[in-house]
């Protein structure tokens, strides 16, 4: 059974908090972070290796994974906890339940009877045989957790912060922690001991934290990765560990090397299980499941391309602005200058306005990227309001923490010139804006759009503004004021003949959206693996 929230709030187990306790002998913090896994060190050939083709569909990216050593098939986890099988038997999960925070993590009892979830607050949720033994649920947390483990009697389990900070339940012995000292990198994971005696987690670089009985077999501590690391998992046979890194690079240590996905997963691993026979898979957030070293493949799960991904779409002005001067004159801070609150926006000379055709592109481009899985935020619901401000318009992104972001207008230039034209935010920092950060994925999301853009409507890039369709700008508030990659888009000029028509017509405008869907979409799965 499930326990619900309430219960792991006031059901405590026994716990420990960011103990500082002495660190084992032979455990380090170690080397700085880059970004992609090379394959690990030691001997070993990879077989071949299965993404998802079919199966059950998750609309959530998946989080983790445990085996079955009484079966060896296998559990995937997606973010909502739903709980997928593979010649494991199916005990429950929390897909329906509305949880207070994502699923990070699971872990297995040794016969196969029972596993456990966690969420990144500290919940803890159990079916089958696997006992509800308290959780971290409701409590203050410096940082949220990061995995879990289990003792090999299935009486108890360890939780463990991306501080450091080690959380242990049931009869699971607290060895130490990392609570309270310093770390390069936050934690990623951690594994116990084949006899419960101990335990280790791994931080973003490789770094390699031993704790009881846990020996210390290395790290990657003086390797520059290219991709961070994202758990680990202990070799059954007791004689080391494997860590396994973002773009599915595998890193053994005392334990055989069999392979690794290094440079060919579609969306980054999130772990790696062991146990139940030979060799090891290796879990994407994708659903797809690779194995090496005679590792069985049971089943993987089919993720939308763009799940977890969210996006925030202006359409730009709205209908009402126009009838309300007032209110759209007023002045705002842009990020060190002062504009105007919003505009009216243009026309065609056949009297067909620019907010109108702004709010029908971003309709179906969201309808596109929803089918895709994304997470959509609208800046405006109709068009027949007032406003937003273009500060609050970036603030709506902002504030959903977008992956992407992206303001559609249609730009009423001279009657001559026509085209498209993609613009990026230059560096601004003011009083109350900084935009540094995005400065360079935005660039990179301009040049996706553009490239996407002019391949899927055929408009030629502006011959009147930016360089080939790109242009960078310091002088618009939304996107100096911007804390997510964002870049703004004029699709096409209202006052040229050719291009009005275009933007008269709805086929030529779906052309617009599919064009500024592909961009977008090739911009976020260059970010999928870190």
């Amino acid at each position: 059974m499930w326990q619900d929230r309430s219960v792991t709030r006031s059901t405590i187990g026994r716990w420990a908090w960011r103990l500082a306790a002495p660190l084992a002998v032979g455990a380090v913090a170690l080397a700085a972070l880059s970004v992609t896994a090379v394959a690990a060190p030691g001997g070993g050939t990879a077989l071949p290796r299965t993404d998802p083709a079919s199966g059950p569909t998750s609309l959530h990216l998946i989080v983790g994974s445990a085996v079955d050593r009484a079966t060896g098939g296998y559990w995937l986890v997606a973010s909502d906890g739903g709980v997928f099988a593979f010649g494991a038997p199916f005990l429950g999960s929390t897909g329906a339940i509305a949880l207070v925070a994502p699923i990070v993590g699971m872990a297995a009892t040794a016969d196969g009877g029972g596993y456990w979830l966690v969420a990144s607050d500290g919940g803890v949720f159990a079916f089958g045989d696997a006992p509800f033994l308290g959780s971290m649920g409701g409590r203050p947390l410096n940082r949220p957790i990061a995995g879990m483990a289990a003792t090999p009697d299935g009486g108890g389990y360890w939780l463990v912060a991306s501080d450091g900070g080690v959380f242990a339940f049931g009869d699971a012995p607290f060895f130490g922690s990392m609570g309270g000292r310093p770390l390069n990198r936050p934690i990623a994971g951690m594994a116990a001991t084949p006899d419960g005696g101990g335990y280790w987690f791994t931080a973003a670089d490789g770094g390699v934290f031993a704790f009881g009985d846990a020996p210390y077999s290395g790290s990657t501590g003086g390797i520059v990765l290219r991709s961070p690391v994202v758990g680990m998992q202990a070799d059954p046979a007791g004689t080391g560990y494997w860590l396994v890194a973002g773009d599915g690079g595998v890193f053994a240590f005392g334990a055989p090397f069999e392979g690794s996905a290094s440079g060919d997963l579609k969306r980054a691993a999130v772990g790696l299980n062991a146990g139940g026979g030979p060799g090891y898979r290796i879990v994407s957030a994708n659903g797809g499941v690779s194995v090496y070293g005679g590792a069985s493949f049971l089943g993987s799960v089919t993720v939308p391309p763009m799940a977890g991904e969210v996006v925030a779409i202006d359409p730009g002005h709205d209908g009402g602005n126009g009838g309300d001067p007032g209110f759209i004159n007023q002045p705002i801070d842009g990020g060190g200058f002062t504009e105007t609150c919003d505009t009216a926006g243009t026309q065609t000379a056949g009297g067909y306005t620019e907010h109108a055709f702004n709010f029908d592109v971003a309709t179906r481009l969201d309808a596109l990227l929803a089918s895709e899985g994304a997470t959509v935020v609208m800046t405006r619901a109709t068009d027949n309001g007032v406003g937003p401000c273009v500060n609050t318009r970036a603030a709506i992104g902002n504030d959903a923490r977008a992956d992407a972001a992206i303001s559609i207008h249609a730009d009423g230039g001279p009657v001559t010139g026509r085209g498209f034209d993609v613009i990026a935010p230059a560096p601004v920092v003011s009083s109350i804006s900084n935009n540094m950060a995005i400065v360079p994925a935005s660039a990179q999301l301009a040049a996706e759009v553009r490239s996407a853009f002019a391949a899927d409507t055929g408009e030629p890039p502006s011959d009147y503004s930016g360089s080939n369709g790109v242009d960078v700008r310091n002088n618009l508030g939304g996107l100096n004021l911007s804390t997510v990659p964002k870049v703004l888009i004029e699709c096409a000029n209202m006052q040229n003949p050719a291009d009005s028509a275009l933007t008269e017509s709805p086929q030529w405008r779906q052309q617009a959206a599919q064009g500024l869907a592909d961009g977008i979409t090739a911009f976020l799965e260059a970010q999928q693996i870190p």
